[in-house]
């Protein structure tokens, strides 16, 4: 797993109160624009004027219905005039929060203009991206982009490249795969192969804003199984707090005729907020999960929602291992700018716990280099070093300072 949290602000289904994706449109006459972003923590950001002001950063998430703002200050007060309240509810019936629909926003990229666009709002932003991620995020881009335009992701330049539909045609080198667009998202079919189990044919969302691999519903599929070893691990963050559940492995991945992967890090959410039908009756399909950016980002992706397909080049990571935490512990950012990293979790029976981590410890230097020398990324890259490696952390507990030295092993 090459990040244990994905954005689930949207994970509980949405209707798409907020979009109007006819809004958006290229400046002059244009019929193509490429702009740049960042990949940050697997996840697309991309800078955005709102009603003029900015640039914020904004995530770009196929997962979404519907754009989310999650700082009221991004926008004007005008906006909130006779805003709706949508009550946001969890699949037992109980209320988890409101949210508010602002309307009339303007929003500007590089060569696009989106008008007179709604979308939701958090009234106290509880979602804290930069400290669990180290991606400092104001809001949600989602289906309105994707419904409007054929979208690609490079990956590898950080490039977003953005195409009228009917004046789109693939360019040499990618492989089509069909893809079903249900409530403004885009979900593929693909087969499993679980130790000791017959393959199966799953229906998963394709979700740029999940930044690890893939995400099996264990809990609503009988046929889900999970790995005989598993860790217990935080899994995402919602409206409705931390997603707890456990990460395993499964033997196989595959999805049109030429992509298959291996051992493949898999979460398995506890108890997952989301509708596990989607579509129309009588067009509806069943959800079994999301194959998320861990994924993806091994490929330069074209979506096509106007053509239901995507389609798909191969870059030189697609064979690469996937990777699981070898320490032990996660940590998460504070202080001025994040620069302050304290451990969050510990997992059982790992390095960490061994070395006698605890949580709020505060990371003071790794590898004798002082901690702000170091992004967040970075500090990922160390957890996640190869079996046999050896790391020593100096931490802060009740002002007194420890150097903890780890063997890294693998806890999958």
């Amino acid at each position: 797993m090459k990040y244990t949290l994905f954005i689930a602000a949207l994970a509980i289904s949405i209707q798409s109160f907020a979009q109007n994706p006819l809004g958006f449109s290229f400046d002059d006459g244009k019929q193509y624009v490429e702009m740049s972003f960042k990949d940050e923590s697997n996840l697309i950001v991309i800078p955005i004027l709102v009603n003029g002001e900015g640039p914020f950063n904004f995530i770009l998430d196929t997962g979404s219905e519907s754009g989310m703002i999650f700082d009221r200050f991004v926008i004007s007060e005008n906006n909130l005039v006779n805003a709706r309240t949508v009550p946001i509810y969890a699949q037992n019936g109980s209320k988890i929060t409101d949210l508010l629909v602002a309307n009339n926003i303007d929003i500007q990229m590089k060569g696009i203009n989106g008008q007179r666009q709604s979308m939701l709002v958090l009234e106290e932003n509880s979602i804290n991206i930069e400290n669990i991620l180290g991606v400092q995020a104001h809001g949600v881009l989602g289906s309105e982009l994707f419904n409007r335009f054929v979208v690609e992701i490079d990956y590898v330049n950080e490039k977003l490249r953005l195409y009228e539909p009917d004046k789109f045609k693939a360019p040499k080198g990618f492989k089509k795969i069909d893809i079903t667009v249900k409530d403004f998202r885009p979900y593929i079919t693909a087969r499993i192969k679980q130790k000791g189990e017959r393959k199966l044919d799953v229906n998963l969302l394709i979700d740029t804003g999940a930044s690890s691999a893939l995400f099996l519903d264990e809990q609503r599929n009988d046929r889900i199984v999970l790995p005989e070893k598993t860790v217990d691990h935080a899994l995402g963050s919602s409206l409705s707090g931390t997603m707890e559940g456990k990460v395993g492995r499964i033997k196989r991945l595959s999805f049109g005729r030429n992509f298959n992967f291996k051992r493949i890090v898999t979460s398995y959410p506890d108890d997952w907020q989301v509708k596990s039908v989607v579509g129309m009756k009588g067009r509806e399909i069943t959800r079994s999960g999301t194959i998320g950016s861990d994924i993806l980002s091994r490929f330069t992706v074209i979506f096509d929602y106007h053509n239901s397909a995507v389609y798909l080049k191969k870059r030189k990571e697609y064979r690469d291992s996937f990777k699981f935490n070898t320490a032990g512990f996660t940590f998460i950012s504070k202080g001025e700018e994040s620069k302050q990293f304290f451990v969050s979790r510990i997992i059982p029976n790992s390095p960490a716990q061994e070395a006698g981590f605890l949580p709020n410890d505060e990371i003071i230097s790794i590898e004798g280099r002082p901690i702000f020398f170091y992004s967040f990324t970075d500090i990922n890259g160390f957890l996640r070093e190869p079996a046999g490696s050896k790391l020593s952390i100096v931490i802060k507990r009740n002002g007194e300072l420890f150097k903890k030295d780890l063997v890294l092993r693998k806890l999958l």
